[in-house]
């Protein structure tokens, strides 16, 4: 009897610890992303009431995006070295602080310094780099789906967010929206983080994607050499670059990072802007974007799933044609005279093609390099994103404030999306989940 309960294997636990960090970082990345993107709602009453230019303001959500690329190697490397624990939970406070100061807006360069330093350092310390990496150290066979839930967040601000901060500007003023929200990511959003996050399921007595722990067993990928005995598990950016250099996907990967910085900065720093320009109200902005994040939230999950089968270059080429053909939306909308259904249009295919292709390309990017120090790798990655953020804002609204249309950069985003679905058609990518040695 003895012999046999002995030998018995061990049971699966009930419930996998990684689902909680899934959902706590779904609901985080909701505010943390929403803090910036919503800056396009917000940017029309600044307008209103200081008088500044849209290619003024751009410099500040460009600042943001400088800030957030800068600070993510090295938030990415913390993560490496210290864990998600002691790390993240700084996000949320940053940009809560940043939120809620912004009551107190005057001039110009307290929008630099709050949306600009503030959320952008916020954003670095949890952000879609961090919550990317901490996947991998909890899920192997569902990475692409774990991924996808993670990254839905993005869409589920948008569609509840979006709409509740531009009715909060409506009915009470665009103060009293940055004040509501800061508080609650300081008052509810940090404490749950503390609480609630851990680095990895060996600190709770399971083991990657929710198996029976066994001894001896292989670490989570990309845990930190003080966690997990890794042998990179400290390197920085230069160190990143030394280790990648010869393997020409992870500069494939770096081109389609500064693309998506590109098309989804520029897109939703100035789309409020864009439809308000068409005829529509605030509040139907606001809708399509509420359309956008419910499509990026559906397009993140099933596009995400779908990669674990189809394959992550197929599934990242097919995701970019669809935003693409958003973006051709776009830029009809002003010859199609009045009217809001190619607003919602664009909201539905935009959205569904922009959330697949966050989740496959984060997906892609750990199974080729998830074993090497992936926050760093993350933060790396991220510098190309943020680069394409910092470029986008201010130019389309200095373009703009020359020719009073979006055109032209809405015509160079679609040119770089194209560039990318053929580079992610003939990517070279290992099957989902499995390992990729360095080249």
């Amino acid at each position: 009897m003895q012999e046999n309960s002995a030998a018995a294997p061990a049971a699966s636990p009930r419930l996998y610890y990684g689902w909680i960090i899934v959902g706590l970082s779904f609901f985080s990345i909701a505010f943390h992303s929403t803090s910036r993107f919503s800056f396009s709602l917000f940017q029309v009453p600044l307008i209103g009431e200081f008088g500044w230019a849209r290619g003024a303001l751009g410099g500040a959500y460009a600042l943001n995006m400088a800030v957030y690329a800068l600070a993510n190697p090295i938030a990415g490397s913390l993560m490496d070295r210290y864990g998600p624990r002691k790390v993240m939970p700084w996000g949320s406070v940053l940009i809560g602080l940043g939120l809620a100061a912004s009551w107190f807006i005057g001039s110009l360069w307290q929008v630099y310094l709050l949306t600009g330093v503030f959320m952008g350092m916020g954003s670095a310390l949890s952000g879609f780099a961090l919550h990317s990496a901490q996947v991998p150290r909890w899920f192997r066979r569902k990475r692409g789906l774990a991924t996808g839930i993670v990254l839905s967040g993005i869409g589920v601000g948008g569609l509840f967010l979006s709409p509740a901060i531009e009715r909060m500007i409506a009915l009470l003023s665009w103060r009293h929206a940055y004040l509501f929200y800061g508080l609650f990511v300081l008052v509810v959003l940090a404490p749950l983080n503390i609480l609630l996050l851990r680095n990895r399921p060996e600190e709770v007595g399971q083991a990657v994607d929710g198996l029976p722990p066994k001894e001896g067993a292989a670490p989570a990928e990309g845990a930190a050499p003080a966690e997990a005995g890794a042998a990179h598990g400290r390197l920085g950016l230069l160190d990143v670059f030394s280790l990648l250099r010869r393997d020409r996907r992870f500069f494939a990967i770096i081109f389609m990072s500064f693309t998506a910085g590109l098309h989804m900065n520029m897109i939703f720093s100035q789309l409020s802007l864009f439809l308000v320009d068409q005829g529509y109200t605030l509040g139907a902005a606001a809708i399509v974007l509420g359309t956008i994040g419910f499509m990026r939230m559906i397009g993140s999950i099933a596009l995400g799933s779908v990669s674990d089968r189809l394959g992550r270059n197929r599934t990242l080429a097919l995701s970019y044609a669809l935003a693409s053909v958003g973006v051709v939306i776009l830029l009809i909308i002003p010859r199609l005279g009045a009217g809001t259904l190619a607003g919602y249009l664009f909201g539905v295919v935009y959205g569904f093609g922009s959330g697949g292709s966050a989740s496959t390309a984060s997906a892609m990017a750990a199974d080729l390099f998830g074993k090497r120090s992936f926050g760093s790798v993350m933060g790396t990655l991220e510098i190309c994103f943020g680069m394409g953020g910092v470029v986008a804002p201010p130019l389309a609204g200095f373009v703009f404030d020359y020719t009073r249309s979006y055109d032209i950069p809405f015509a160079i985003i679609l040119g770089a999306m194209l560039v990318a679905i053929v580079i992610a058609f003939f990517l070279r990518v290992p099957r989902p989940g499995s390992e990729s040695p360095a080249r």
